[in-house]
Formats: C-alpha cells, sequence, structure tokens
C-alpha cells in the first residue's frame, strides 16, 4: 500500500525562505495546469484570427459573456480547495471525500445552468450594439462553449482535490496533452488541414475545446480514483454508492452548503474582474472588428501571464488553509505574503518581456497589420501592469485561505466598475484612445484593486490570529 505522506511543520513560525521554497514547489505545477486552460482559448483565438479578422470578433465576442460565467463557476468551486486545505490542516483526512463528492454534485448542476444562459446570447449581442453578422457568428460560438462548462467543472473539482493534497502534478501532464489534442483538431478542423471541408473558423474552435474539455475531465477524475485506490482511499474521495446517491439527493448535505456559501462571494468575486474585461470587449466590438480583435490579442497574451497568479494563488490559499487548520499564526501571515511577492516577481519577469517584445507580440499574435499595431500598442501597455494584477490576484487567493470572502467581492467590485468600467469608456470612447484606452482603464482598476486587497489581507490576518486566542 502506499504511504501518505504529511509534510506540514509541526510548529509554528517557518522562515520566510521555507514559505517561498513549498509555495513556488506547490505553484509551478499549477502554474502549468492553469495556464493550459488559458492555453485553450490562446491557441483557438491564435488559429482563429489566422482565418479572418471577423471569425475573431465572432470569436472574441460569443466568449466574452461565457467566460465571464465560467470564471464565476470556476471562482465558486475555489471553495472546494480551501475547505480540503483547512480539514487537512486539522488532519481530518476523510472530509476530504465528502467535500469532493459534494463538490462534483454542485459542479454539474453549476455547470448545467451556466449552459442554459447561450440559449439567450443572440438576442443579448443584438442589444449590445453587435451588426447582426457578428451577432449570429458570437451566438454559435457561445453555445459551443456551454456544452463544454460541465466537462470543465468536474476536471477542476478532481484537480482541486488533488491539489489540496499535493498532488498538483496530474493535472499538469492532462492540460500539456489537452493541449496538444487542442491544437491539432484546430489545425484540422479551423485551418482546414487534410480536411475537404475546408476552414471552420470560430465555431469550429469553441466545438473542438469543449470536446477537450470532456476528455479533460474524464481523465483527471481517472487518475484521483485510481491513485486513491492504491493509497487506500486514504481521503475517502471513492466513497460508497449510498455516500454518492446521498451526496446527490441533499445536493452535497452540509458541505454542500458550506460549498455555496464560500463560493458563492468567490465566484462573483472571481466573475466581477471578469465582467468588466467582458464588458470592455463588448465596447471594443463597438469601435469595430479591428479594436476588438486587438484588445483580444493583447487580453489574450494578458491571460496567459495571470495564470502565475492563478496557480500562485491557489497554492496561497493551500497554504493559508493549513495554516488556518493548524491554528499557526504566524505561519498564516508569512505564507500569504511569501505568495504576494513571488506572484508579482513571477508576472513581473512576464511584463518585461511584454514590454521589450511588444511589436512582435502585435504581429504573431494577429496577422492582419493595422490590428497588429493596435496590437502592439495595447501590449507594452499591458507589461506594465500584469504584476501588479498578479499580486491582486495572489490577495485574493491568500483571502479565500483565510474564508474572507464577502468584502473582497465588495472590493473588487468597486475597483472594476467604479474605476476600471468608467476609466476604459471615457478614454475609449470619450477621448478616442480606440483599443488603448480600455487598456487604461484595465490598469486603472487593477491598481484600485491591488490598493484596497493587500491591507485586507492583513486587517483579515490580524483578526483571524485575535480570534485563536481570545
Amino acid at each position: 500500500m502506499t504511504q501518505v505522506r504529511h509534510t506540514a511543520p509541526t510548529t509554528d513560525g517557518s522562515p520566510y525562505a521555507l514559505h517561498f521554497r513549498r509555495t513556488l514547489k506547490l505553484a509551478w505545477p499549477i502554474i502549468i495546469s492553469r495556464t493550459g486552460l488559458a492555453l485553450l482559448f490562446a491557441v483557438d483565438t491564435f488559429i482563429t484570427g489566422q482565418v479572418s479578422a471577423d471569425e475573431l470578433a465572432g470569436l472574441a465576442v460569443g466568449s466574452a459573456p461565457m467566460f465571464t460565467v465560467m470564471l464565476v463557476c470556476l471562482g465558486a468551486m475555489q471553495s472546494t480547495v480551501v475547505l480540503s486545505a483547512q480539514a487537512l490542516g486539522s488532519h481530518r483526512l476523510k472530509d476530504v471525500g465528502d467535500i469532493f463528492r459534494a463538490s462534483i454534485v454542485n459542479a454539474v448542476v453549476l455547470g448545467l445552468i451556466a449552459g442554459l444562459m447561450s440559449l439567450w446570447a443572440y438576442p443579448f449581442f443584438l442589444a449590445t450594439g453587435q451588426s447582426e453578422a457578428v451577432a449570429t457568428l458570437s451566438a454559435k460560438v457561445s453555445f459551443h462553449f456551454a456544452w463544454g462548462l460541465p466537462g470543465l467543472m468536474m476536471f477542476l473539482v478532481g484537480n482541486l482535490v488533488l491539489e489540496s493534497t499535493e498532488r498538483p502534478q496530474v493535472g499538469m501532464v492532462v492540460m500539456v496533452v489537452a493541449n496538444l489534442a487542442n491544437l491539432a483538431l484546430d489545425g484540422i478542423f479551423v485551418l482546414g488541414w487534410f480536411n475537404p471541408a475546408g476552414p471552420g473558423g470560430a465555431v469550429a474552435a469553441m466545438a473542438t475545446t469543449s470536446i477537450v474539455r470532456w476528455g479533460m475531465a474524464i481523465a483527471t477524475l481517472s487518475a484521483l480514483f485510481v491513485m486513491a485506490r492504491r493509497a487506500g482511499d486514504p481521503h475517502g474521495v471513492i466513497g460508497s454508492p449510498k455516500l454518492w446517491l446521498q451526496s446527490l439527493v441533499t445536493l452535497g448535505g452540509a458541505n454542500g452548503k458550506a460549498i455555496r456559501r464560500m463560493g458563492l462571494p468567490m465566484g462573483l468575486g472571481q466573475g466581477v474582474e471578469s465582467a468588466a474585461f467582458a464588458t470592455m470587449t463588448l465596447l471594443a466590438g463597438a469601435l469595430g472588428a479591428t479594436a476588438v480583435a486587438a484588445y483580444q490579442a493583447t487580453m489574450t497574451v494578458m491571460s496567459l501571464v495571470y495564470m502565475n497568479s492563478v496557480g500562485t494563488g491557489g497554492a496561497t490559499s493551500i497554504r493559508v488553509g493549513n495554516a488556518v487548520g493548524r491554528r499557526f499564526p504566524i505561519d498564516l501571515h508569512r505564507a500569504g505574503w511569501s505568495g504576494i511577492l513571488l506572484g508579482g516577481l513571477l508576472s513581473g519577469a512576464w511584463g518585461v518581456l511584454m514590454i521589450i517584445f511588444h511589436e512582435p507580440l502585435g504581429r504573431v499574435m494577429v496577422e492582419d497589420p493595422a490590428t497588429a499595431a493596435i496590437a502592439s500598442t495595447t501590449m507594452l501597455m499591458a507589461g506594465f501592469f500584469v504584476a501588479f494584477d498578479s499580486m491582486m490576484g495572489v490577495s485574493m487567493g491568500a483571502l479565500r485561505g483565510l474564508g474572507d470572502v464577502w468584502v473582497p467581492l465588495i472590493l473588487q467590485s468597486a475597483a472594476f466598475w467604479l474605476v476600471s468600467v468608467p476609466m476604459g469608456w471615457l478614454m475609449a470612447l470619450h477621448f478616442g484612445w480606440g483599443a488603448s484606452g480600455l487598456y487604461v482603464g484595465i490598469g486603472a482598476g487593477i491598481a484600485a484593486s491591488l490598493l484596497l486587497l493587500v491591507p485586507r489581507f492583513k486587517i483579515a490576518a490580524k483578526n483571524t490570529s485575535s480570534r485563536w486566542n481570545s
């Protein structure tokens, strides 16, 4: 029987150097896994851009609202890793299995509900000022995005449980294989390689990605069950048919309620920023196909860099959650601050590369010279604030580890809807800066959010420690 290793420290106050090493060790496979998620869409964007600017505009507009819905769902399920980490920190190993089953049930239900929203995509796009042609194409993209959501949600839950039990390499391997498969399928069905039917464009790009997402779910859950069986199922993830049925009927029971209670503000918090970016996409769509294509090209690169934040934020959530479970106040603070700094350093390095190579990046992402020229400018602008974007994201992760979810939601909402979107609208449409003006708004929102969230972590961590001593 495989033995389960427990590497958590037994005393409080580990040095910062150890926190950096442990966070990075846990973060790097998560970063690769989350980068793989973004890379699926990045490859779709790049290959669709080779077909035409109109197809790329349809992909961008059609994906924007569904991407926001997806991130809300994914954010809501982050409660899985927080609850699992706190249970492991308290040495309640079997609770992980109950949390897993509750999360799977909630993920499937949430994915189905979110997918149904695509049925109203066409009138929504018309109402937001898109042309008839763009609205028709974008609605088809939204539909094919939607039916892959339940598969993506189940993949995420399995992956979060693996990450919380310090086995993040599984998700990393699955994502590498998934991206290779997506690249091949895009080549065949989007560009028309060896395909008598010819290029399929944006609709084919999204349909193949949904197929890949279901394959990811099957592979990850299979790996989780096989590894659990070989180890004697120490966390109880396999369970009995009775336990699975009970979880289904009660929507996860007490753990399901905890997941929804904690996950709702987490999901909304994730969606606040994404919805702001989606609004920017719609504003870009009102500026024309060239502007939205340039905006999307830069946002794709920025999203890839942001995966440093998602991975480091996930690792920080786990490590802060472990410290909460063990009631180690010094480690709680150090795990949070080391993660925030690490996220900034990792994304800052990529930001320097974006600043130096903004022109070739613009030309690589889109073929049209006019679009590439705009994209190179927005790429330069984004390079200056991706490090702060990452620190903001990891701050959210540290707060999730504490279970502090409602106040960060309010702070995020204020930063992006009272600062970012109005500033983007003003600069892009009123002052005529175009796509560049939208990125002025995004940078302002990120700065405002970071200035609010970092002090919040300091306060929340101190309050958590004080409660243990009272």
